[in-house]
């Protein structure tokens, strides 16, 4: 008897490499769920970029209002180039205004010195000075001489008081809130040497309010200079005073 068997690829179509066209033997890969991510980047980019010029519009509107000598209607480039040249002209006014401030503090303090001078003069007060000296040294009670007269000066402006007293002074500030600046007062004052004695801060969040305590060394223990004494804290305040916020 012949036996015959049916061959498994009866009854179906083969390719070209004989392999067989069945269920499962796809390798294609779905493209819809990578389409629609690309999408989905796509609109991203869009909504970023049309933020983006949303923001240059605003910015570039919030400067044209600032600058007041341009015209309602300016491009881009105008309003950077008036921009730079507003910047520049507000430097050069704000440095012509403490040149002016400092020539103003000088004057003050010239006209300090000229009314103490029309009192009494520089040399009338220390020939009377030696006077004194000569004629107390000789007393009994010599020691208690106090090196400087008892007599208490005050001097002040919009945000600080002066008080001097013989070699020691107390300075009161009050000002807005300014990063650093007591370390720039005492640069000042050791710049004078006017020594630190003591200093009490207190500060709220829009002002600070400073009082120190100053003395005046370096003076010459052989004859009282008081008026030298007043000039050095005239200085050194005039100088406290620039650094103040306006």
């Amino acid at each position: 008897m012949e036996s015959t068997t049916n061959s498994p690829n009866e009854g179906y179509p083969l390719l070209d490499d004989d392999k067989l066209v069945g269920k499962g033997s796809s390798s294609s890969k779905p493209t819809g769920a990578a389409d629609q991510s690309d999408d989905h980047e796509h609109e991203m980019h869009i909504w970023t970029e049309r933020e983006r010029r949303k923001k240059m519009r605003t910015m570039f509107s919030n400067l044209h209002a600032l600058l007041p000598n341009l015209p309602p209607k300016a491009d881009k480039s105008s309003i950077v180039d008036e921009a730079v040249n507003y910047i520049n002209s507000l430097q050069q006014t704000i440095n012509k205004l403490q040149k002016q401030k400092m020539e103003r503090v000088k004057a003050l303090a010239f006209e300090e010195n000229q009314t103490h001078g029309a009192e009494s003069t520089r040399e009338v007060f220390l020939a009377e000075q030696g006077k004194n000296m000569v004629s107390i040294l000789g007393s009994p009670t010599s020691a208690s001489f106090p090196r400087f007269p008892l007599n208490l000066q005050t001097w002040s402006s919009q945000n600080l008081v002066l008080s001097i007293t013989g070699e020691d002074a107390h300075i009161n500030i009050c000002t807005g809130k300014k990063p650093g600046l007591l370390s720039t007062i005492c640069f000042i004052m050791e710049k004078h040497n006017l020594e630190l004695v003591s200093a009490h801060i207190s500060s709220d969040h829009f002002r600070t309010m400073i009082m120190i305590h100053a003395r005046a060394t370096g003076i010459s223990d052989q004859f009282p200079e008081a008026m030298m004494i007043e000039e050095i804290y005239k200085l050194a305040v005039g100088e406290i005073i620039m650094c103040l916020p306006s």
